[in-house]
């Protein structure tokens, strides 16, 4: 048994170090080795050999360019191979991440008004204090803005002394429709959405299941367990675009939320935006828990580890939604660069253990335009 695991050890070690480099050579015969690694790595397989080439060529053509990043963001940024390597640029943009938007503007009364808590600490995270959940993966959805909304709603339960429980996302995902005429915004279920919108889903609806009683199931691929919701019963067709061309009513919110079973005591009563200069964020970070934050991440796809920086990325126009955990500064032969901790939806194989670190201070890739928390009753 024990020679069964070092091998195995050795085996995994051995196509992580493969899989992981910060340059890969480039020639068909290596690449071809690495692809290979990374299907038995991924579980990855392909209806038709002519699916596989293609596969393999954008794959080839996403090593040169996690090389070509590699050589520009050293300093502060790895990236490598994982779950996306074999989709292009646009497929990555059109299945994971939501159609890039200009974020919302508020009135100035959604501003969180906080009394200043004077000095904070040099570095801070709520993963290391009960605070925030485990981490989740979206698959093919376009969800992640669900799972941001139920990340915040987690935290400001366990802020309040309650057990640290998963809620439901896909409740969000299948029920609400909630949107904002005069921004041109909405939630569209697997197409994306808005957590400020969200947390008015959930006030007006009353509550939240947990995880256990509304398992998430539309991003699971065709695979077990994957379910076609229909699309909610307030779905904006002008502002979402065309519901899926089919789906299965029993699987949809009508015939699966179930009242009885919310949360008891779980009440979602307000919401507020943070201001964006990233002092005042962490504050009410520290003060308030886990925030709901969006954000352009479009060059996150290959994130291995370090600190994320981009000079490709819009601060104006966001197409994911995560979940702000913490903070710090990361010290190197080459500076001090200030950062974000943050929690992603993509899986724990994806970045440092499913979350990442993005550049503080800067307003990098919009991170602080649309940060929101929600409050609940206590």
């Amino acid at each position: 048994m024990k020679v069964t695991n070092m091998v195995s050890a050795g085996i995994i070690l051995i196509i992580c170090i493969s899989l992981c480099q910060s340059k890969y050579l480039e020639d068909v015969e290596s690449t071809l080795a690495i692809f290979r690694l990374w299907k038995a790595e991924y579980g990855k397989q392909y209806l038709s050999v002519e699916e596989e080439g293609r596969k393999f060529e954008i794959f080839r053509d996403n090593l040169k360019w996690i090389n070509q990043l590699n050589d520009e963001y050293s300093e502060f940024t790895e990236y490598a191979v994982n779950k996306f390597a074999d989709m292009s640029k646009e497929e990555f943009i059109a299945k994971v991440l939501m159609v890039s938007r200009p974020y919302p503007k508020h009135n100035g009364d959604r501003i969180l008004q906080i009394e200043r808590i004077g000095d904070i600490p040099d570095t801070f995270d709520w993963t290391t204090q009960g605070k925030v959940t485990s981490v989740k993966d979206q698959g093919s959805a376009g969800s992640c803005w669900a799972f941001s909304t139920i990340g915040n709603i987690e935290g400001q339960w366990a802020m309040m002394g309650k057990k640290l429980t998963n809620f439901s996302v896909e409740q969000i995902v299948d029920c609400d429709g909630t949107e904002d005429i005069v921004q041109q915004h909405a939630d569209c279920g697997i197409y994306g959405g808005w957590p400020y919108l969200a947390y008015q889903y959930v006030m007006k609806t009353g509550g939240l299941e947990s995880w256990d009683d509304y398992p998430y199931c539309c991003g699971l691929g065709g695979g077990p367990g994957t379910c076609f919701a229909c699309p909610a019963p307030s779905y904006n067709k002008t502002l979402c675009g065309p519901p899926i061309p089919w789906c299965n009513m029993t699987q949809s919110c009508v015939f699966k939320v179930d009242k009885s079973k919310f949360v008891p005591d779980l009440k979602v009563i307000d919401w507020k935006l943070v201001e964006q200069n990233e002092s005042s964020i962490a504050e009410v970070l520290i003060k308030y828990g886990p925030l709901s934050v969006a954000m352009d991440a479009r060059m996150l796809q290959f994130y291995h580890r370090g600190v994320f920086k981009s000079r490709l990325c819009s601060k104006t126009s966001l197409d994911h939604a995560v979940l702000l955990v913490g903070y710090g500064t990361d010290k190197s032969v080459f500076g001090t660069t200030p950062y974000w901790k943050v929690k992603n939806s993509w899986g724990p194989k994806w970045g440092e253990n499913g979350y990442f670190r993005i550049e503080r201070g800067t307003g990098m890739c919009g991170i602080n335009t649309q940060v929101t928390t929600a409050f609940l009753q206590q």
